[in-house]
Parts: structure tokens; sequence; C-alpha cells
């Protein structure tokens, strides 16, 4: 569970059976805790979300819809969190569509001004409008499809105004900007770097583990890190395996 002033997020993960009663209990407990601190927790704008397969999510159709606080509650297709706009399907398009959404409304009038000022005043205008919109939380969007990326990776055209069909990264190096997938790695290995140097936050932590290296070979001063395995597409996105694999590259 994560709370903060104005929401209250509770995670579970699904087993054999889908836990709506323990759902349920958790939300009756929070309601109490939050009535008796003169709170109050708003069942008619309590969302949850199911996120798996197609084939995960229909197992628990026909319990559904489901009475939680006396209010009858469907799985969302979409819910936020801090911002981030997560799916059932777990691809964050919908949120890739509200960035290029947010990022086009800003472009125009950052184009109207553009002959009035200096390269530089624009640039320093285009980070809060564009460019922090795009690293935000952008950490989530490693390894999603490739049409999205691409999609974002438009806006930074966009802004520099460069030919449809030519290269946008001379243009971006310019500027000094990253491109797209770059950016999104680069988030990674810093939070990565962070997390094996301070050992915080401790949940990211205890999910990197040293190898062990029975017999001393060539590579036994350097520190490697095992590698889980992983069988589905959503397991190649996780902070855990790409964390490891970019802490390999380091270290050799």
């Amino acid at each position: 569970m994560h709370m903060t002033p104005k929401y209250t997020f509770i995670y579970l993960q699904q087993t054999l059976i889908f836990p709506l009663k323990k759902l349920d209990g958790c939300l009756n407990d929070i309601f109490g805790w939050m009535t008796n601190n003169k709170f109050r927790l708003k069942a008619n704008k309590t969302d949850f979300i199911i996120i798996g397969t197609s084939r995960q999510r229909s197992k628990p159709t026909r319990f559904l819809p489901k009475p939680i606080l006396n209010h009858s509650i469907t799985p969302s297709d979409t819910v936020r969190n801090l911002g981030v706009t997560f799916d059932s399907n777990f691809n964050f398009r919908k949120h890739v569509s509200l960035i290029c959404r947010s990022c086009f409304y800003h472009i125009p009038d950052i184009h109207r001004i553009r002959r009035y000022i200096s390269l530089s005043v624009a640039r320093t205008i285009a980070t809060p409008l564009i460019t922090t919109r795009l690293d935000y939380c952008n950490s989530l969007l490693y390894n999603i499809a490739s049409n999205d990326i691409l999609k974002l990776q438009c806006i930074f055209r966009v802004v520099t105004r460069s030919p449809r069909f030519s290269h946008s990264v001379p243009f971006l190096k310019s500027l000094h900007w990253l491109p797209l997938q770059s950016r999104i790695i680069f988030k990674l290995c810093t939070i990565a770097y962070q997390t094996l140097s301070s050992g915080a936050p401790s949940y990211l932590f205890f999910m990197l583990s040293l190898a062990p290296n029975p017999r001393e070979l060539r590579s036994y001063g350097f520190h490697f890190l095992s590698v889980p395995r992983v069988k589905t597409h959503a397991g190649t996105r996780t902070f855990q395996l790409f964390s490891l694999l970019y802490a390999l590259e380091f270290t050799r």
C-alpha cells in the first residue's frame, strides 16, 4: 500500500484465487482508519485495474461487478498513479498519447515567439514545457513498442523544426539533448548505479544479487551480478533485469 495526502494506492498480486475478498478487506480497514482519523475515502472515486495478459484478465470477470464499500465497481481500462497512466495491457500506450498531446499543445506557443528570442532562451523555455514531460518517470517506458518510442521521438523533431525525413540526432546534439531511448537508459543506469553505491532504496537494492564465482578465472576480481530468467515480454522490462544486464556491461 502507498499513501499520499490525496490518494491511496493498494497493490495486490493475483494468485490462483482472485483476491477480491482481500481487496475488500483492505479497503474496509483503510476506511475505518480514515474515519477514526477524520479522513474520508470516497467509494464513488475508487478505481482498480487488472494488469496482465488477456487470458489472465478474463479469469475474474465472472466475479464482477463487485460491491466494495457498498459501491459496485468494475475494473477500469486505465488508472492514473502519480501522474503516470497505467493500462491493463501494461504497454503505456495511453500514457504515451497523453504525453504527446500535452507537448504538442505547448509547441505552437514556442514557435510563435521563437523569432523574438535567442536559441539559449528558447532551449530554456522548452526544458520545463517539453523535456520535463518526456523525462518524468520515463524509466517505465523501457523496452516498450518501438512505434510508441517513435511517437515521443517525433516531439523533438517538431520542436527543432527538423525536416520530416531528416535525422534528428544532429539537431539534438547541437542542443545538448539526448535522444529519447538514450534518456530512458540513462535514467535507469543512474538509478541502478545509485542503488548499488548507496544501498538505498532497500526495495531496489534487494533485487540485485551477486553471481556465484566457484572458479578463479581471469574475471575473478570483477563483481558480476546474477541475471534472472524471464518467460514473458513484460519480464524483460523490469528494473531488475535491466539493471543487471547493464551492470554486467559496466563491470566487464
